[in-house]
């Protein structure tokens, strides 16, 4: 092989590396100053930094890494946002518009208005038998005869009776003013999702029917 055609494959060869040792990385040091330099520092990896050419055209980027507390945000940010699309795929099966929530909500809360006249109903029947036993034991007390223990105990499990019914209906009251406020979440949210799908604002024309 003559020396000529060694010498062209030599130079053929060192291309590549030529190429490569024109790579250089651009980064911030710890003053936050721009460095440019054929290798970048341990310590100075984390913080992100780009590899250029010897033109200063960049030819990858390597982002910062991120923190221990950034990590845990990224990852709450994902999960809401998929929760977010899986609460959407529900309001979409139930509801075609925000119109939709609003008659859901009414319903619901007359249910619950309904449960609370039975139990207000049961506890004026309570206390309705309440106060004949109490005329009762008036009557004894008046005649100069000690209560009926009987009586006082029938008495004392109506008033309990009475108390349950009111701890009661004071949940159901609880669970009306949470049914408002997911409702009206659900409500703005389909705003959202109506608006996207359909291309326009949702109006409520029930008013002008």
């Amino acid at each position: 092989m003559s020396n000529r055609l060694i010498a062209l494959l030599l130079t053929l060869s060192l291309i590549p590396l030529a190429a490569e040792a024109r790579q250089f990385f651009r980064y911030k040091d710890a003053d936050g100053q721009t460095v440019i330099n054929s290798s970048i520092p341990p310590e100075f990896v984390k913080n992100g930094y780009e590899i250029i050419d010897d033109k200063g055209v960049v030819l990858r980027e390597v982002a910062p890494q991120l923190s221990e507390e950034e990590i845990r945000n990224r990852r709450a940010e994902e999960q809401r946002v998929q929760e977010e699309r899986v609460r959407d795929a529900e309001l979409v099966k139930l509801y075609r518009s925000p119109g939709d929530v609003d008659r859901a909500m009414r319903t619901w809360l007359s249910r619950l208005d309904m449960e609370i006249r039975l139990k207000d109903n049961r506890i004026d029947i309570l206390r309705t038998e309440f106060n004949a036993l109490q005329s009762q034991a008036a009557n004894q007390e008046r005649a100069g005869q000690a209560v009926d223990a009987e009586l006082l105990t029938q008495m004392a499990e109506i008033e309990a009776e009475i108390a349950a019914y009111q701890a009661e209906i004071d949940h159901v009251e609880a669970r009306k003013t949470e049914a408002r406020e997911d409702f009206a979440a659900d409500r703005e949210r389909m705003e959202i999702i109506y608006e996207r799908l359909n291309g326009r604002p949702w109006e409520d024309t029930s008013a002008s029917n």
